[in-house]
């Protein structure tokens, strides 16, 4: 599949309304679920997803687009969010991912990022050379990864729930 910016977008520009539609009348419990040690909750993944927002993914856009593969791209603290939205309500978590979703793209569009962007190069600490078509990719994909997360973790608390019908449920069994 070719990688296709407008259509990316998409997917950046729904997730806030995804998420929203999926956790924000959620009550503790269904918002504290987690599939076991070394899982996240939906809580801990909304967290994840609102911290990078604001600390990484348009930092690197803009260090492939300014330095290219001369500075290389920090490491992502995954669970930094964690602790910097711990107590908040997950309404207003959302609320915060929202906003920085929105001033994100206004920035990423302000870019006018065009097909010879796409193929710039940058330096990972782990994976060497990657381009900013590939980066904007992830963005998208790690959207919908964290939001599979969230839901499979959810569909799990009723496994059991589900008696017979587990064997056309199978969500509650993925990895």
């Amino acid at each position: 599949m070719t990688f296709d910016l407008a259509e990316a977008r998409q997917i950046l520009e729904g997730t806030p309304a995804s998420l929203r539609a999926t956790l924000g009348d959620l009550s503790n419990p269904w918002l504290d679920a987690d599939e076991g040690e070394g899982t996240w909750t939906p809580r801990q993944a909304l967290a994840h997803l609102t911290y990078v927002e604001q600390n990484d993914w348009i930092g690197r856009i803009e260090t492939i687009l300014e330095r290219g593969t001369d500075e290389v791209l920090g490491p992502v603290d995954r669970e930094a969010g964690f602790e910097r939205y711990a107590g908040w309500p997950v309404g207003r978590v959302l609320e915060r991912f929202a906003e920085l979703r929105t001033a994100n793209l206004g920035l990423l569009d302000a870019l006018a990022i065009s097909g010879d962007d796409l193929r710039r190069e940058g330096r990972h600490a782990v994976f060497g050379v990657v381009t900013l078509e590939q980066l904007l990719a992830t963005w998208a994909v790690h959207d919908l990864n964290h939001q599979s997360q969230i839901v499979k973790t959810l569909a799990k608390r009723y496994r059991d729930a589900i008696g017979p019908w587990r064997a056309f449920a199978n969500v509650v069994d993925l990895p």
